[in-house]
């Protein structure tokens, strides 16, 4: 299960294990029947460690045919913050329409595509050289790279837009997260701090060796560029543009900007050396979930070896119980 609260709902896990909370998409069987469904058939076929990695082939999947969907116009200019997305010869102007749209009408494109990402990274795997921390010291020595560099050589180019669009009061509040090995959070700090004083953001960042954290809010341009510039880091790679949630605001929103460096991204008093994020599980789907939330409650208390963590907070948990009773 990933550490952060910005994770809405309940997860279920054993004493033994931690399930991660990426990014889902619709896949739940209406009519209730228990038939395999070509996603089954396709987990059914992985590894362990190639299971572990579904959730993250199937992001990606998603994400990248949303983005051939793509288009935009006019480029460097304020216009070109409405993307638009064109598809089965409709026009959608949000993401949230465009995922629905493609989580409804091409889950078999997207899965296929997830195949086929699953199996780039089973190459990978066997082509690797023979080390446990391959992964890291690549990723250690990515990252020399790039912090042994100036700050400004990680900042974008403003020349192209007017001051008015950066401090314009119609804009929006960014909400994001990413698990990865920082090696160098004090670099990571100067430069989120410089780079949001560029761009006149406002909000609070946490930075740590085991990520980041933030919640900033500007002009549709600035957040544009934030995102723009962020998903261009190394570090971030693995981030795409749907893991930026989006809200109406703006930099009024905050007091002020503050960046600073945490033992945690989430504030949870437990040692990320004894709790890691890399400490993963299978992750269950919604079928699967509530098929062991049934099993749970109906088994005795000697047979009982599973916690059932509700990592919603206060405000979370009120929001969804008056939802609920409107949408039965």
């Amino acid at each position: 299960m990933s550490l952060s609260s910005c994770c809405n709902g309940a997860e279920i896990f054993s004493c033994h294990e931690m399930d991660s909370c990426d990014l889902d998409f619709p896949d739940i069987d209406l009519n209730g029947s228990a038939a395999p469904t070509p996603e089954s058939t396709l987990k059914a076929g992985l590894d362990v460690n190639t299971r572990k990695k579904y959730m993250y082939a199937k992001k990606k999947a998603f994400a990248l045919f949303v983005k051939e969907l793509q288009t935009s116009t006019s480029p460097h200019t304020y216009q070109d913050i409405f993307i638009k997305w064109k598809c089965c010869g409709q026009d959608f102007r949000d993401l949230r329409t465009i995922h629905k749209h493609v989580a409804a009408q091409h889950a078999t494109e997207v899965l296929h595509q997830t195949q086929k990402i699953l199996e780039e990274l089973v190459i990978a795997a066997t082509s690797s050289l023979p080390c446990t921390d391959h992964l890291d010291i690549t990723d250690a020595s990515t990252e020399l790279c790039w912090s042994s560099q100036k700050i400004s050589d990680w900042l974008p180019d403003l020349k192209c837009y007017k001051i008015e669009d950066l401090k314009s009061e119609q804009g929006e509040v960014l909400l994001y997260y990413c698990y990865c090995d920082v090696c160098d959070p004090q670099w990571i700090c100067d430069w989120q701090r410089t780079l949001c004083n560029l761009l006149h953001l406002t909000g609070k960042i946490r930075i740590a060796s085991e990520g980041i954290n933030g919640t900033v809010g500007g002009s549709k341009v600035s957040t544009k560029l934030y995102i723009d510039t962020m998903l261009s880091h190394p570090l971030f790679k693995q981030m795409c543009l749907e893991d930026f949630k989006r809200s109406d605001g703006g930099a009024h929103c905050f007091p002020d900007l503050r960046v600073g460096v945490f033992h945690e991204i989430v504030p949870m008093g437990v040692d990320p050396q004894k709790v890691s994020y890399k400490e993963t599980a299978t992750h269950l789907t919604p079928e699967e979930f509530h098929e062991r939330v049934e099993q749970y409650l109906s088994a005795s208390q000697e047979e009982k070896d599973t916690i059932l963590l509700d990592c919603r907070n206060f405000y979370e948990s009120r929001i969804v119980c008056i939802i609920v009773p409107l949408v039965l």
